[in-house]
């Protein structure tokens, strides 16, 4: 059965494989540049996205035909999906192939766009850039939405508490960090240094918590994935310690078991010998 109005549906689907090319002309431009860690850029391009996604929920026959050649494009670049894979997922995947972001990357930002199109204030994909911002960023909304995963704001704030009761590894003194010792005494600061042969980290640099004066930025960012990151490696050490406890105590519970059927098989033998 020849299909209704194939010329129409064609001219759809060309139109929405240059819109896909131009997205990806796009990611190309902002991973190339040198604007690489803009996230102004990132979160633009995902406003393209989901404006592509938004053209494709009519259910018609040029919808199907997108979704067919999407699905080869992605079979083609061998790129994994769900059995039933979503627009959204199927878009973001072949727009970010080929790229040096990793998987995970690519599944926050499906997460996203998800969140986004969910969202009531979220109405063309200008709208985007707000939504991600006003949510603290791709990472913190990516964590919001998966059951039992902290936070990057989450684990700053434990990381915090942590840090306040770890002991002291070391004590490090400039003549900088005396001058601004008023301003910031009590705040968290973190050292920029490099490690030398002999294992010595030579600092070359300090940011502060809060900023110090107008020529000084707040280095808060760094500061949190600081203590982020030391939450991650004591949360990390505390479930391996408890993994081991627990295989220790099946290990003790299946020896007992053992035990316990030694000595019911004893008492048996010493029955029959009777």
């Amino acid at each position: 059965m020849k299909k209704k109005y194939p010329t129409i549906n064609n001219d759809f689907l060309h139109s929405f494989k240059e819109n896909i090319k131009t997205i990806v002309e796009a990611r190309e431009k902002w991973q190339g540049s040198l604007f690489k860690s803009a996230n102004d850029s990132l979160y633009n391009l995902l406003g393209k996205i989901f404006d592509l996604i938004e053209e494709t929920k009519t259910n018609t026959e040029a919808d199907k035909e997108k979704r067919d050649w999407l699905l080869s494009e992605c079979r083609k670049r061998k790129l994994r999906h769900n059995m039933k894979p979503s627009f959204i997922q199927l878009i973001t995947k072949l727009v970010f192939s080929d790229s040096d972001v990793d998987s995970r990357r690519i599944s926050s930002y499906v997460r996203v766009l998800t969140a986004a199109k969910q969202y009531k204030d979220v109405v063309v994909g200008a709208d985007v850039p707000n939504f991600i911002r006003k949510n603290g960023g791709i990472e913190e909304i990516r964590a919001s939405l998966c059951k039992n995963t902290k936070t990057p704001t989450q684990r700053a704030e434990l990381g915090r508490g942590l840090a306040l009761k770890s002991k002291i590894l070391c004590e490090v003194t400039t003549e900088e960090t005396l001058s601004y010792a008023t301003k910031t005494k009590g705040n968290f600061a973190v050292a920029l240094g490099i490690v030398n042969a002999k294992g010595i980290i030579e600092v070359k640099h300090v940011c502060y918590e809060n900023p110090i004066n107008n020529n000084m930025p707040s280095g808060k960012t760094a500061i949190n994935n600081a203590l982020s990151n030391l939450y991650s490696i004591i949360a990390k050490k505390e479930k391996n310690e408890l993994k081991r406890v627990k295989a220790e105590q099946q290990i003790e519970e299946k020896n007992q078991r053992a035990l316990e059927l030694n000595v019911e098989d004893d008492k048996n033998v010493l029955k029959l010998a009777a």
